[in-house]
């Protein structure tokens, strides 16, 4: 005989089930989307409710502290247990920040200490399962077991909304907890209970995003009945105030079977009042039903813009929840008001809207790119702000941006490249003056790397190259050359000759740390003599010299003068045999395994963003059908339409727009050239809806699994012989279509 409680167990399963397949229809662009992909390996996703760009990513957090690296977006799916529901995350990025303000409903005693994945019960944590968990864009939802609690998230720009449903009892509560914080450190903490409904507060920490402050405003739909505050490991009952190290605070109502209790949260970078803005102006009069159905709108539109036919499910999957990676972040980072932080300084703007979260050593080389065809309302705004660094807060253009926090993490100054891809493609709306200035700015403003050393900047201006005295010097010195030829590309376009003369110099100095005697690019001491030879199989020799020790993808870091690279190794022949060992030689590699590279292809670690280009590198050598069958290859072994699918750090849109390019059939090899290198699509049929009004499609003609080979191209009904299509043919409109075949076409 089934007993009444599992009974109810049973029917809310049967229930949540029947929301989580309602969301599931074929016809809905948005039942292709799997924000669990990239959940699981080293992707570092999140599963929670954001909208594109916003400010707010309400998601899960599982675990925060700094050891537990696969916990950088605050959760993993190896996980049991949830310690709350904060309101903002990174996508995919190696390290991490944020985490703010959790928010975690309980039944029972109140506890204000998450306990531990292996004890939960010994504080607010819930256990929970994957089979009572759903997500889509704009809307997450799972079963908090521990206390039979469905907790439903969604949100605005700038407000987190949460729904939760209670079962019967006296004792349901609401926890809030600002001293959460990914990987950071807090400083202190206040809560303030406002009435029967409201709570306001901030927390003060530092982290990868800086010394910054993280303000509220929370409002729940119904009046609680009772209330507390927590400091100095202290509960203190009825207390409306409490600012400590630790300040916290709980609420308490009773409430009937399946009554559900909606709460609203708004943050702001700078003040509480900007908090309050933020929320009159997004969430005062909505429910949770109503923002849940204004954010699923806002994905639906913005996905359904690629229209895919054709294809098999997994890969309509993958490729649909990589656009919905790819339009995550930058994050807006500003009140309705116009306030924003930028270099930990208050600011206030009308010129722009202020965003952040900049993974540009990362997104630099497809993300943006994809932006410039699908987004450049934007892209603009991503450059202005960029811009408005030097020119309104009279600092510098970041390197690895987080809540207008320059973290200084990788290396060279790819706001840059950002900037003049945007440029170089006609987006309007950013002003080339200012931008050469904030340009030129970085590139002589020397800056030590958080993750690889000193950046060596003023050496390379001094000497034609980074020194091997600092660290990661032949990475350091193949992306400022590149780098600077942006900038050239600039001062050109505005006549500046002697400026355009001097980057020009600059963006060749990538031969002063070529090594004829061993056919690498190779580190090279101030006295300007090489490094003798070593090993190759060892990562501790490789690492100091290299980013994350990656010479294989370093040695084909020459973006901008392919002709000139492929010179060095003896011409289109012998750059063809350099790609042909580099794809098929096995590293056997001694010590520990470098965690930040992987998805090995022979030597190329596809994993690490600087080899996503290498790929394509066979068309400039003449053999375009080994491009063809190598971008097939990574498609189908290096992406998967599961929690581990990617095969490692997504990188803020990086991995996806890899795979979104690769899938269409062209992708941009030069950032800040306005040209795409042919590849092989994917699916027999994909249109881009434009912002323009216009349509570009690209057809595969018999694409299948054995007909992967390129035999003929025609663009808008002519035949195409070229092996680089330009962005103004996409922007114009129009159709590309490919005849595919079995044999290669060599």
């Amino acid at each position: 005989m089934i007993k009444k409680k599992e009974l109810l167990i049973l029917v809310s399963m049967i229930l949540f089930s029947h929301v989580g397949n309602a969301q599931q229809r074929k016809d809905d662009v948005l039942s292709w989307v799997d924000p669990f992909i990239g959940t699981g390996g080293h992707g570092h996703t999140f599963p929670g409710a954001t909208t594109p760009f916003g400010m707010i990513q309400l998601s899960p957090d599982q675990n925060t502290k700094s050891g537990d690296w696969d916990w950088c977006s605050g959760y993993h799916y190896s996980s049991k247990t949830i310690m709350g529901f904060s309101h903002n995350h990174l996508s995919g990025t190696g390290w991490a920040d944020l985490g703010d303000i959790l928010v975690m409903p309980t039944v029972g005693k109140i506890k204000m200490l998450p306990g531990s994945e292996d004890k939960p019960e010994s504080g607010y944590r819930s256990t929970f399962s994957h089979e009572r968990e759903t997500a889509s864009p704009g809307y997450y939802s799972v079963m908090l077991d521990s206390y039979g609690i469905k907790a439903e998230l969604t949100a605005s720009p700038r407000v987190g909304f949460h729904k939760y449903t209670f079962p019967k009892s006296e004792e349901s509560n609401v926890i809030i907890d600002p001293t959460n914080k990914i990987f950071g450190n807090i400083y202190h903490t206040l809560v303030s209970v406002e009435g029967n409904n409201k709570i306001k507060g901030y927390c003060y920490s530092n982290g990868w995003g800086g010394k910054r402050f993280a303000y509220f405003v929370m409002e729940f739909s119904k009046p609680f009945k009772s209330y507390g505050t927590y400091s100095e490991v202290k509960i203190k009952e009825n207390e409306k105030i409490a600012l400590a190290k630790d300040a916290k605070a709980y609420v308490r109502f009773s409430t009937e079977e399946n009554e559900s209790i909606e709460v609203k949260v708004s943050l702001s970078p700078v003040s509480t009042e900007g908090a309050q803005e933020n929320f009159d102006a997004e969430a005062k009069n909505v429910n949770f039903a109503q923002a849940k159905e204004t954010a699923q709108n806002t994905w639906r539109d913005l996905i359904n813009r690629f229209q895919v036919t054709g294809g098999t499910d997994d890969q309509r999957k993958i490729f649909y929840t990589g656009v919905y990676h790819t339009f995550i972040a930058p994050n807006l980072y500003m009140d309705t008001n116009g306030d924003y932080v930028a270099a930990q300084e208050n600011m206030n703007t009308k010129w722009f809207t202020n965003y952040s979260t900049y993974s540009y050593w990362d997104g630099f080389r497809a993300t943006h790119p994809l932006l410039t065809i699908m987004d450049q309302k934007h892209t603009k705004e991503f450059a202005n702000s960029l811009i408005s660094r030097y020119t309104d807060r009279k600092d510098h253009m970041p390197i690895w941006e987080l809540c207008g926090y320059d973290n200084f993490c990788m290396l060279g100054y790819h706001s840059v490249s950002v900037i003049w891809d945007a440029i170089s493609k006609g987006v309007p709306g950013i002003d080339q003056e200012k931008a050469f200035a904030a340009m030129k700015d970085a590139s002589l403003t020397d800056k030590m790397s958080s993750s690889d050393g000193g950046g060596g900047l003023n050496d390379y201006i001094k000497l034609g190259y980074t020194p091997s005295e600092n660290g990661a010097s032949v990475s350091a010195t193949l992306e400022y050359a590149y780098d600077d030829w942006c900038i050239q590309q600039l001062a050109e376009k505005l006549g500046k000759k002697d400026e355009a003369e001097v980057y020009k110099k600059r963006s060749m100095s990538f031969l002063n740390t070529f090594n004829k005697g061993n056919n690498h690019f190779w580190p090279k001491q101030k006295n300007g003599e090489f490094l003798p030879d070593f090993t190759l199989n060892d990562w501790k020799k490789l690492q100091p010299h290299w980013v994350s020790g990656n010479i294989w993808a370093y040695d084909f870091f020459v973006p901008h003068k392919i002709d000139e690279m492929m010179d060095l190794y003896g011409g289109k022949k012998g750059f063809e045999e350099k790609l042909d060992k580099t794809f098929t030689e096995e590293l056997k590699m001694i010590g520990e395994q470098h965690v930040d590279i992987s998805g090995f292809i022979g030597s190329l670690g596809f994993g690490d963003e600087p080899g996503h280009h290498v790929p394509y590198l066979y068309n400039y050598a003449g053999a375009p059908y080994k491009t063809q069958k190598m971008v097939k290859f990574i498609r189908d072994h290096m992406y998967a339409a599961k929690p581990d699918g990617i095969v490692n750090n997504e990188d803020c849109g990086q991995m996806s727009a890899w795979y979104i390019f690769s899938s269409l059939g062209f992708y941009p090899v030069t950032p800040g050239k306005p040209v795409y290198a042919i590849g092989a699509p994917q699916f027999p049929k994909v249109a881009l809806q434009l912002e323009n009004g216009k349509t570009f499609t690209v057809i595969a003609d018999k694409i299948s699994d054995k007909n992967i080979y390129v035999q003929k191209m025609f663009l808008n009904g002519k035949e195409f012989k070229s092996w680089e299509i330009n962005h103004s043919d996409i922007m114009n409109g129009g159709e590309l279509k490919f005849v595919m075949g079995s044999k290669p076409v060599k």
